[in-house]
This record gives C-alpha cells, structure tokens and sequence, in this order.
C-alpha cells in the first residue's frame, strides 16, 4: 500500500471511529440526554414526574391543550405536505425528523439544535418538546394558587421559557431568526417585536382551570396557514401616473409587517403578484403572474436572483393576453438597516421592511380597469384558487381616471438603465420536471385542500403507523 493510500485510510477510520461515537452517544436513552445543559429550570424538592403525554395536559390546560390540537406543530409529524417527495419524502430525509418530531428542548441543551426522539412522533411538537426538563414542567408565568404545589406536572416558573432561543433551534434552520435580528423589529425598546409577540400574541381566557388568569399565550402557533395574519402582512398599491405624454401603471408591493422576509422559512412557499384586464365592454382577460417571490428549492441550480442590489432596474417580458408586456421591477431598500447580510443570494423573498416596485406602459386602448391580486401560497405548484388571497387592488384606466403622482421609487428606478432578465422572477414550474412530473404536481395542488385537512382530522394519532401515514399520502396522490 502506497504511503498517500495509508494516509487516506487512516482518515477514514478516525471519521468512521468518530461517527460511530457520536451516533451511540446521540443514540442513547433519551432519559440520559442532558448534555450541553448550561441553563435549566429548577429541579430539586420534586418528586417524578407523573405524566408522559401531552394528552394528560389536557385536564388542567384544556383551553391550551384545543389551541395546541389545532396548531400545525400538533400536525408536524402527520402532516401530508413536509412528507412530499421533494420535501422529505415521507422522512427518508432523516434530517427532517429532529423538527418534526423533536425530543424536550431543555434536555438536549437550551437553544441548541433539536434532536429527534423515537417515541410518540404522531404527537408531533407536544407540550414536552418546549415545557419538560427532567422531573418538571417550565412556564415563564408565576405560578397561581396552592394547587400548583400539588399538580402532577411538578410546575416551576422559570423566565427563559419566553424567549425566542426556543423558537431558533428549528425555525432558524433557514435564517428566519437571523433575518429578524436585522429588523426593525428587533431594536430595543417599546416598538421591539419577537416570534411571541406575533405567533403566540396574548389571548383571553386562564391558561389553567381554577385559577383567576386572565390571558394566556396562544398555542395554535399561527403563522403562514393563517389568513388572518397573511392577509395583514404586505401592503399593496396600484398607481396609474403619466411622464412624457404617456400613461403607467404602478405596482408595489410592501412587507410592512413581518419581522422576516416574505415568504418566511420554508423554501416550496411563494408569494404571487398578478393582474388580470377587465374592460368596460368586454369579457375579462386572463391572470397574467408579473412576478414571484420565493427562495428556490436546492436543485433549482439554474434560477438566477436579478434583484441583488436594490434601486437597479430590471426588465422582464411576459405573455399578458396573447401580447408581450414589458414590465421593469426594481427592489426597494428597507428605510431601516438597508444594508443587511442576505443568506440565499438567488432568493427572490422581500427583506422585511422592503418592497418591490413594478410598472408598465398601459397598452389597452380602450376603458376598463386592471384587477391586482397577491397570493400567498405553501408551494410554488400550487394554483390561484387554493391559494390565500393576501391582497387585491382595483385600478381604473380610462381618459378620466384621475392621474397620480410617479412613486419616488420607480421615478429614480427610471433614471437608471435597465437590465435584461428572463422569466426566472415569474416562473410558475421550477426547471427540471419534467411534463408529467409537471402535470401531476399540478394536478395534485387541483385537488380540494379541504379534503387533505380532513383526512388528518379523521386521522386517529394513537395508532398511527407506517401504514396509515402511506394511506394518508394517498390522498396527496403523492
């Protein structure tokens, strides 16, 4: 064996030793899991703990325990959509697991990354992932009354159970935590937001039967399936301004209110800006899509980020009615921290506090007004109609309709020259599928979501095996 061979076969051994290592070490007890424990709640005067599922919660807590049931952290193991082939096929991704099916946060070390636990994974994120340690159940909230003293989960108070280093661990895999610490969100003070104050906002109600609370945080987790908070988080403006004798349309599309960019996290969700002719005396045109907003998912090695740098143009043609429609976009910096460290360069997200300006020459001759929808949907294959309808804006176009004032952002986008781009910020089907890959995932985004959340309604988590997770894909046609 030649001297550069020996040396390549002692690498592999001390890598294979040291993998082996670390595996019987994360593979241990999960009783034992309490490395990396610089800060824990207190633990001693308590006796074992007498529960062991999250149902048990469910006597003292039942207000919580319904909110939690509802959430999509309950449904982190069953749901049908993180098991999609291109997502985690049906967790052979095994990286996927450790967040879907998490062991308690406090025993595998505070704000540390999550490991996956090997028992009651239909639960999915239960009470125990964010409240166990050890022998008792942590709560930032003082406890109430003499009953805490007696109450099976052994409960302590203790204030790091408010911090978002709980939310980090999983939520940060993609750099929503890094984002948001770039905002103006995360400034000190009275304006300071965090994860809490708008995915677990304070709600009416105790949190525990037979004390006096007034408020509890909400535990249905609400975030991207909830219309309520998508509907509230971008702003959407239609202009019709006029320069040179001729008449544009302006769009604009604004992350106000997210502490992160827009679509958050996961990589298949997507942000769509469309618009649609409707002419005073004729049948409506057809939804054109100007514009996406999204980070690609990792194969898509080809899809090219043209918005960079902010206040450079960029010109994209599109098919609006069987005419071409050149449109020029423009990124719009955040007022505030307008320069920030971006961690997927070809993203097309909106950086909170940012926005994308849009405009075109009106090419109907004839008076009507242009409809504008902005649609938020869980996966790029997903069609308008399933979507959440996030915003929707009329615009009058017409010899009287009132002329606006050029928005200061596309007036000093126009005094730049323009760069060429191809359809890459508007494509509907990522490249590399193939027709009937691309057909069948459109088809199955046709099918009725309702029906997809029923089956998991219906789905009994006690018993849920290897079986009835593939029956439950089923209905995914998957």
């Amino acid at each position: 064996m030649s001297h550069g061979a020996s040396k390549v076969l002692a690498i592999l051994l001390i890598g294979a030793t040291v993998g082996g290592w670390f595996y019987l070490s994360v593979g241990e007890a999960e009783d034992n899991a309490f490395s990396n424990v610089a800060e824990t709640p207190p633990t001693d005067g308590r006796g074992p703990l007498k529960l062991t599922t999250s149902a048990e919660c469910e006597s003292c807590h039942p207000t919580i325990y319904s909110e939690w049931k509802e959430s999509h952290h309950a449904l982190s193991w069953v749901n049908p959509e993180p098991r999609r082939k291109e997502l985690s096929d049906n967790f052979k991704n095994t990286d996927c697991i450790p967040c879907h099916a998490p062991r308690p946060m406090l025993e595998v070390g505070y704000g540390l990354r999550a490991l996956e636990r090997r028992r009651d994974r239909e639960d999915g994120i239960n009470c125990l992932t964010c409240h166990q340690f050890r022998n008792v159940i942590a709560t930032p909230n003082p406890m109430q009354g003499p009953a805490a003293a007696l109450a099976p989960c052994n409960p302590v108070t203790w204030k790091p159970m408010g911090e978002i280093r709980f939310c980090t661990p999983c939520h940060d895999q993609h750099k929503v935590h890094r984002d948001w610490s770039q905002t103006r969100f995360a400034v000190e003070g009275p304006s300071k937001k965090d994860c809490n104050d708008c995915h677990m906002a304070v709600v009416d109600g105790p949190a525990t039967v037979g004390t006096n609370g007034k408020t509890h945080s909400d535990h249905r987790f609400l975030g991207a399936h909830s219309e309520v908070m998508l509907r509230g988080a971008a702003t959407l403006e239609a202009t019709l301004f006029a320069e040179g004798g001729d008449r544009f349309v302006g769009l604009s599309v604004l992350n106000s209110n997210t502490g992160h960019n827009l679509p958050a996290d996961e990589r298949h969700r997507a942000v769509d800006l469309t618009v649609r002719w409707l002419p005073d005396d004729g049948e409506a045109g057809s939804w054109t899509r100007l514009a996406r907003f999204r980070n690609p998912y990792r194969h898509e090695f080809d899809i090219i980020n043209p918005f960079k740098v902010p206040g450079v143009p960029v010109r994209v043609s599109v098919a609006m009615d069987g005419k071409e429609l050149v449109v020029g976009q423009v990124r719009v910096a955040a007022s505030h921290n307008p320069k920030r460290h971006e961690y997927y360069p070809e993203s097309t997200q909106i950086l909170a506090g940012e926005a994308r300006a849009l405009w075109f020459a009106v090419p109907w001759d004839r008076p009507g007004r242009l409809q504008v929808h902005l649609y938020y949907k869980l996966n790029p294959y997903m069609t308008d109609e399933n979507a959440v309808l996030m915003r929707e804006s009329i615009l009058s176009v017409s010899p009287a309709s009132i002329v606006g004032r050029i928005p200061d952002a596309i007036a000093k986008a126009r005094g730049t020259p323009m760069a060429a781009s191809d359809e890459t910020s508007t494509r509907l089907i990522p490249r590399g599928w193939t027709d009937d890959v691309t057909a069948r995932l459109l088809a199955d985004e046709e099918a009725d979501l309702t029906e997809r959340l029923d089956a998991m309604d219906s789905l009994d988590r006690s018993s849920v095996s290897g079986d009835s997770i593939e029956a439950l894909l089923l209905v995914m046609k998957d």
